[in-house]
């Protein structure tokens, strides 16, 4: 009797044994457990994003990767995987929430599906000026509008620049509201932008960015809207003959961390992730500032584009037109962020 016993309580720790193996291989690791005598978590960063590596965004992501590396002597490092190679538009927001990706840069409108707030960089004319945005970004606004992705088991850290959106097309130049009647403009979509067109008397269409080219040449949209940086990039001077700096809507992208994975950071690691994240974004801010510049000087001297700078009077006629736009989409939007995005630009 006393054998079999034996033989029961050995098989009985033998499972058990099993069954806590099992479950610490399947749980998820905690970040807290290594922990380098420099104080540093030792680990291992994935940053996702869709741009390319010679964009602002790319180029920020590289500048968090380098100063994470160097500060923490490699005791964290930073895989960055640009142009989508990990993760694209479609899925990189799932990919964050299970944890799959720590870090990723998504546009801002792709966030209005949790908060509309985010969408404010879309309505038009919110912001007068670079200074006006970063003041905003920078101040208890941006950092209010962060915090809506909280219960969506994101953190937000930061905003990532990627240029003021401007209009250009083939049929005429464009000067006041009633210019773009008519006209049918490609857009990255969004209800607002589509009603920012309609109110204008003109069409919007929603084409992927890699065939906005191909849909310009052959006429299937007049027109598109976008940064200078890409509209030089993407060759559009070989497509277009009108620009309008209108700079009426912003392309701004928000950088995400994973919740759960962030929580779990010692004081000191989160510190460092800080101040790298306040360098790269310091970076992307200098570049969009260069990359536009030289852009800019690229297409007047290709000679072939046309190009209107929006005078304080038809700016304030192009706001007068779209205010309805404004005021209706506001109300989906926290008000006190609103405020503080109107403040800015005083």
């Amino acid at each position: 009797m006393r054998k079999r016993f034996s033989y029961l309580s050995i098989a009985s720790a033998t499972l058990l044994t099993l069954t806590l193996a099992l479950t610490g291989c399947s749980g998820e690791k905690d970040a807290s457990a290594d922990v380098s005598s420099n104080g540093y978590q030792k680990m291992e960063i994935k940053l996702s994003h869709v741009a390319a590596e010679d964009t602002p965004k790319g180029q920020s992501a590289i500048k968090f990767k380098e100063i994470v590396e160097s500060k923490s002597d490699h005791t964290i490092t930073v895989k960055v995987y640009p142009s989508g190679q990990l993760y694209g538009d479609n899925d990189e927001i799932e990919a964050l929430q299970a944890n799959n990706v720590q870090i990723i840069a998504p546009s801002a409108a792709k966030i209005g599906g949790f908060n509309k707030s985010f969408e404010i960089f879309d309505l038009p004319f919110m912001f007068k000026d670079h200074k006006a945005l970063y003041s905003f970004e920078d101040g208890e606004g941006g950092k209010k509008l962060l915090s809506k992705v909280d219960s969506a088991g994101m953190i937000g850290l930061d905003f990532w620049p990627n240029g003021f959106k401007h209009v250009t097309n083939n049929k005429r130049e464009i000067k006041a509201p009633e210019d773009l009647k008519g006209l049918k403009v490609r857009t990255h979509g969004g209800e607002i932008i589509n009603d920012v067109y309609k109110t204008l008397g003109a069409g919007s269409a929603k084409i992927a960015f890699n065939e906005t080219y191909q849909a310009l040449q052959l006429g299937t949209v007049d027109g598109q809207e976008n940064s200078l940086i890409n509209f030089e990039s993407q060759k559009y001077t070989e497509v277009q003959k009108y620009m309008t700096l209108s700079s009426h809507a912003r392309s701004e992208y928000v950088l995400l961390a994973n919740k759960s994975w962030w929580n779990k950071l010692n004081d000191k690691t989160k510190d460092l992730l800080n101040e790298a994240i306040k360098e790269s974004t310091k970076t992307g801010r200098e570049l969009e500032d260069k990359y536009e510049k030289e852009a800019m000087e690229k297409i007047k001297q290709s000679g072939k584009v046309n190009i209107h700078e929006l005078t304080d009077d038809e700016r304030n006629e192009f706001i007068k037109k779209l205010q309805p736009v404004t005021d209706k989409w506001s109300k989906e939007m926290d008000s006190d962020i609103l405020q503080k995005a109107k403040e800015s630009n005083q």
